[in-house]
């Protein structure tokens, strides 16, 4: 995955749509003269099944041009967007039983002028701090905070219309690691499962939109993530975003973190991590790559026994063919192989999904785009490319 700049985003009209949704829970609406990326080439949405895997990144580069914020914009937004309230007519306000969260926003909130005004409620066993204007309001006077959450779109929205704004996707690494430690602090968990012997890492939210826009985050860490549904009745769907794996874990802990009380349990976790063998069943490559390993078998005169026994495991006639294989042991066969189109799957920044549903739809509008130097590009975290390019 390479970062390349966008090109003019061209209406092209109305369509029928349809809707794939994959194993990870991510889901793409787009027309039928849009192709997958799957591991032996290109495929039109019109012929995909379900079973079949598809590219999608496991890793997003940096914009080419970052942005930066003060690090007090950054903190004060994670945390209001997790616990905090604004909704019109209210006082701003923000509510935590964490005291490293609550004296992380009262610090965050100077960078406005703003002092925090702290009201404790022992019967809702919080604290709720108020954010208050630093001046009279009116004649056009707003509270800072209130205006600035303004302008990113967020001010007067419910939890379940929450979203990360567009300014923190223009971030460098750092600053998206300091959004996610701060944000993890609100509605996020990390446990170890002494049950399990593993660590239990999730962040969860009312908001589909916002746990979409936490996972495209993950991705610029090297995370890669699943969102599940969850229905309880009379309430309100809520949606998980789970880090599973040692691998992910480690890397979401060690480069991001939690803050708070939560860092804790993080920490512990880690350190439990740290003694574990990552697991290499989930992030594998389609058994389809098989095709193109008796391929380069038949065109170096390799037996199927010679090649098992250099790879040093038993022949076992054909079933060597029907399962996914790992990353560490394609990069084995490439060695053996010496085929560099082998190692380069071995190594690269895609994990290969699996397709669960496609439906329609509808009639929906859709537009067409340019990748300067490229012919695809990630949309709502899939690799896709327009037929003919």
């Amino acid at each position: 995955m390479v970062a390349r700049p966008l090109g003019k985003v061209v209406r092209a009209g109305v369509a029928n749509v349809l809707r794939v949704h994959l194993a990870s829970g991510r889901q793409i609406e787009l027309s039928r003269d849009q192709e997958f990326r799957t591991v032996t080439g290109w495929i039109p949405v019109r012929k995909l099944e379900i079973g079949q895997r598809l590219a999608i990144p496991r890793y997003i580069p940096e914009p080419t041009r970052g942005s930066q914020l003060a690090d007090a914009e950054i903190i004060l937004l994670a945390h209001m967007i997790g616990d905090g309230s604004c909704v019109k007519r209210q006082p701003i306000r923000y509510a935590s039983i964490d005291e490293q969260n609550l004296a992380a926003v009262t610090s965050a909130a100077t960078h406005f002028g703003v002092t925090a005004i702290r009201d404790e409620y022992p019967a809702a066993r919080c604290i709720t701090l108020r954010l208050p204007a630093p001046y009279r309001l009116g004649h056009g006077k707003r509270n800072p905070i209130a205006a600035w959450l303004d302008e990113l779109g967020l001010f007067g929205l419910r939890s379940y219309e929450k979203f990360v704004p567009e300014v923190i996707f223009g971030l460098g690494n750092d600053q998206v690691a300091l959004f996610l430690r701060h944000l993890w602090a609100t509605d996020g968990s990390v446990r170890w499962d002494e049950k399990g012997n593993q660590g239990r890492v999730y962040y969860a939210s009312t908001s589909r939109r916002l746990v979409d826009d936490v996972a495209m985050l993950l991705l610029r860490l090297g995370v890669h993530g699943r969102i599940k549904r969850v229905r309880k009745a009379d309430y309100r769907d809520c949606w998980f975003l789970t880090i599973d794996g040692v691998q992910n874990q480690t890397q979401f802990l060690s480069v991001a973190g939690v803050h708070g009380a939560r860092g804790e349990a993080a920490r512990r976790v880690l350190g439990e991590l740290l003694s574990l063998a990552p697991n290499t069943n989930v992030d594998t490559i389609p058994k389809e790559i098989w095709v193109r390993v008796r391929e380069i078998l038949a065109s170096q005169g390799v037996t199927y026994r010679a090649f098992a026994a250099a790879m040093n495991t038993k022949f076992c006639g054909s079933t060597l063919w029907k399962h996914s294989v790992s990353r560490s042991r394609l990069a084995k066969v490439a060695e053996v192989l010496d085929d560099d189109g082998l190692r380069v799957l071995a190594t690269s920044d895609v994990f290969w999904d699996r397709v669960v549903d496609i439906v329609s739809a509808g009639i929906r509008e859709v537009f067409t785009c340019s990748v300067l130097g490229a012919h695809n590009l990630v949309v709502d975290g899939v690799v896709v490319r327009k037929i003919g390019q």
